[in-house]
């Protein structure tokens, strides 16, 4: 099979979800990367939250819209500052039987990679590091954030700071591994008094995560084009087998 990279597209995060959802519906008969920016802020809410009348009228009055994904997870604030990377891989690719630790650490692996030769430090987790990180979201009352913990397969800081979330979709005609990756930061304070009332956790999220661009002194404009074919020539040979 070849991969058949879609270039990148720059749209709303609705427009995200429904071309995954289609390519998932239609099916997944070869590999396929979509690279997606989004062009305006919104509060992304994973499948199981569902946004009350407070939080809906308060990202009215900020201005971002309040939206839910088909995967799941915590509250995430999206916007120019990401870049979502979704790989959908056919039901029958030996990648797409694996577990999803296994098959989350497979695209680990390409993240380190695609990050380190584009002069992002970063590292992947592990089982003490997801736990731990589990243990300060309870304490600091963040579960409610996407990127407040950390779970297999996703790349943080050398210094345990999150980079790259993951989500995956498993469809009977496919699977999509879904990453999040944030090229600059985002506005901790405006996500944290949208979901929660108030700014304050906005402090212990920011501390929580870091950027790209952060990382690497490199402007967000140019390590975009290099991210998406570093990740390209980061695919493993038996994937494009």
């Amino acid at each position: 099979m070849v991969i058949k990279p879609l270039p990148l597209v720059v749209g709303s995060m609705p427009d995200e979800q429904q071309r995954i959802s289609e390519i998932l519906e239609t099916g997944v008969e070869t590999p396929q990367v979509l690279f997606w920016q989004y062009d305006q802020a919104a509060v992304i809410m994973g499948c199981s939250q569902r946004p009350d009348e407070e939080q809906t009228q308060r990202s009215l009055q900020a201005g971002f819209p309040i939206l839910r994904r088909r995967s799941g997870g915590g509250a995430v604030l999206a916007g120019p500052w990401m870049l979502s990377v979704t790989v959908f891989i056919p039901p029958d690719h030996p990648v797409a039987e694996q577990n999803i630790i296994e098959i989350f650490s497979w695209l680990e692996q390409i993240w380190i990679d695609t990050l380190l030769s584009c002069g992002v430090p970063c590292k992947g987790v592990d089982q003490q590091m997801i736990d731990r990180s589990k243990v300060v979201s309870q304490e600091q009352d963040l579960k409610w954030a996407c990127y407040a913990s950390l779970s297999h397969g996703e790349i943080v800081s050398e210094d345990g700071r999150k980079l790259v979330g993951l989500a995956q979709i498993r469809k009977r005609k496919g699977v999509a591994l879904v990453s999040g990756l944030h090229l600059y930061p985002c506005d901790w304070n405006a996500l944290s008094s949208i979901v929660v009332g108030g700014p304050e956790q906005g402090a212990s999220l920011l501390a929580l995560n870091s950027d790209a661009n952060s990382l690497s002194g490199i402007s967000s404009e140019q390590l975009l084009p290099e991210l998406i074919q570093a990740f390209i020539k980061s695919l493993p040979a038996e994937f494009n087998g």
